[in-house]
């Protein structure tokens, strides 16, 4: 009994230790547990932890035009969708373009009609715009007309009444265009050509000595222009009817310079002036055929030279006026492609001068 228990207590022995083995065997390979403690980083610690680099997005809006139309059916297929406009040709410089820039479709632009080119305007064009402001003519009486006469000063010619209305009552310096100012006055001026509605009238420009004889004929052919038309646009006068000249700086009414040589302001103020003849004396000048409108003058201007040697009475002026009238009369008609045209209008100038000296005589302002 004893060898058998003997060996029942080694194999109880061995069982024993072989489990303990396992056991501790199992216990080395089971984790151990680890205690953390957590404590709070520094941002700049975590992104160096973080070592994939960021990429930074920026969305931009694109424009409507450069979205493909079927795309915008695909995705929005209850919604109408209509093409680009198209856009409107303009000449205009291009822009220089780049290709990483992006653009906008161009605006729509309105083309503007450049302004015209000057051009020379004659007596008998219209210098002005094409505004028109009707201005209803109410018929004065005879008493109102004669009141309106005395204030702009008319006198009574050989051809009918005048007057002169300074160029700072109608214009601007130097200009042309008549100012909104002149427009009570040129109301009182309206009154008393419908007066004398079967008269003709007769609307000369003139300028002081300033400037040369060429700028001076054109600025007052334009300015008795830009008068004449101020009536037919406004008050609706005859177009026929008003006949204009520009006679620049050749009949002052005043000196342009004092005795001693020096400037005067205050005539040449007074020269610069548009002066209406409303000719209530009705006198034509009759040109035969094939005659000379220049060779004409010369003669009545003869005529009234000699005349002028005898005249004593103030009816004998009134007959050298009358010839002098008629001398001017004929040379006014002188054609522009004649070759005494040039000399026709300088001596219109001569020949007012010696007919304001027989009016004077005549007793004729």
């Amino acid at each position: 009994m004893t060898q058998p228990i003997k060996s029942l207590n080694l194999v109880i022995a061995s069982s024993l230790l072989l489990t303990t083995n396992a056991c501790q065997n199992s216990q080395q390979n089971l984790s151990k547990v680890t205690t953390y403690e957590i404590v709070p980083v520094p941002v700049t610690q975590l992104e160096k932890v973080n070592q994939t680099p960021r990429t930074t997005w920026t969305f931009k809006p694109v424009p409507m035009s450069r979205i493909d139309p079927q795309f915008l059916a695909k995705r929005r297929p209850n919604v109408e969708t209509q093409p680009p406009p198209t856009p409107v040709p303009v000449e205009t410089t291009p822009e220089p373009s780049s290709a990483t820039t992006e653009t906008l479709p161009p605006a729509t632009s309105v083309q503007v009609e450049p302004p015209p080119e000057p051009t020379l305007v004659t007596a008998e064009e219209d210098p002005t715009d094409s505004t028109r402001i009707l201005v209803e003519t109410v018929l004065p009486t005879p008493v109102e007309v004669e009141q309106t006469l005395t204030e702009l000063n008319a006198e009574t010619t050989l051809e009918g009444i005048r007057f002169n209305l300074s160029d700072n009552i109608l214009f601007e310096f130097d200009k042309y265009h008549v100012r909104a100012a002149a427009k009570p006055t040129l109301e009182k001026v309206n009154q008393v050509l419908t007066h004398f509605k079967d008269a003709r009238v007769l609307i000369h420009g003139h300028t002081d000595s300033k400037g040369t004889d060429e700028y001076n004929i054109e600025l007052s052919q334009k300015r008795a222009a830009a008068v004449k038309y101020y009536f037919v646009n406004n008050f609706q006068a005859e177009p026929t009817r008003i006949q204009t000249q520009g006679l620049g700086k050749s009949q002052p009414i005043a000196p342009n310079t004092n005795p001693d040589g020096s400037d005067n302001p205050q005539g040449r103020e007074k020269n610069r002036r548009v002066e209406f003849t409303i000719q209530t004396e009705t006198r034509t000048v009759e040109i035969a055929p094939n005659s000379d409108p220049f060779g004409e003058a010369v003669k009545k201007a003869t005529s009234a030279a000699t005349l002028t040697q005898t005249a004593k009475t103030p009816e004998q002026w009134l007959q050298v006026a009358k010839h002098w009238q008629e001398a001017i009369a004929f040379m006014q008609v002188v054609p522009q492609d004649s070759a005494n045209y040039a000399t026709a209008q300088q001596k219109v100038g001569e020949y007012q001068n010696n007919l304001n000296y027989a009016r004077q005589n005549a007793g004729l302002r």
